[in-house]
């Protein structure tokens, strides 16, 4: 398949909104991990499954744009792309979905917490008498 200049062109341009797409996901996936803290067993099934997703994901667009051809600058394209995103906004999206997270964490337990503590507080104010064993028991 002989390709223009201007097909080229296009074909680099998607391979490097492709690669700040993969950024941003591989960002989701951080701020997910930090949240949850999986253990390195689970770690490490997450990191293959996102490489297994990410391989996927970039195969779909280059079949879709190039018709599957492979060519050294679709991975330049995917790699410049991540990079611009890297260093652009990647630290920034990941501090921000924590926050979010705790706030909307916040939000979503508050009604629980305060549940919590009224039946505490109800708890305290109702008399609890203390059943002692009687004096006839004792003396048996």
């Amino acid at each position: 398949m002989t390709l223009t200049t201007t097909n080229q062109a296009y074909i680099f341009l998607a391979t490097v909104y492709v690669g700040v797409l993969l950024g941003l996901i591989y960002d989701i996936y951080r701020a997910f991990r930090m949240i949850t803290k999986p253990g390195r067993l689970l770690l490490a099934v997450f990191d293959l499954l996102f490489w297994i997703l990410a391989a996927l994901f970039s195969f779909t667009m280059l079949f879709k744009v190039n018709g599957g051809e492979i060519r050294v600058y679709a991975f330049i394209g995917l790699a410049l792309g991540w990079g611009i995103y890297t260093l652009a906004v990647g630290s920034i999206v990941v501090k921000f979905l924590v926050k979010v997270y705790e706030i909307v964490s916040n939000i979503v337990l508050w009604p629980i917490r305060m549940t919590g503590r009224g039946i505490k507080w109800i708890a305290k104010k109702i008399p609890v008498k203390k059943f002692a064993k009687s004096e006839e028991s004792n003396n048996v």
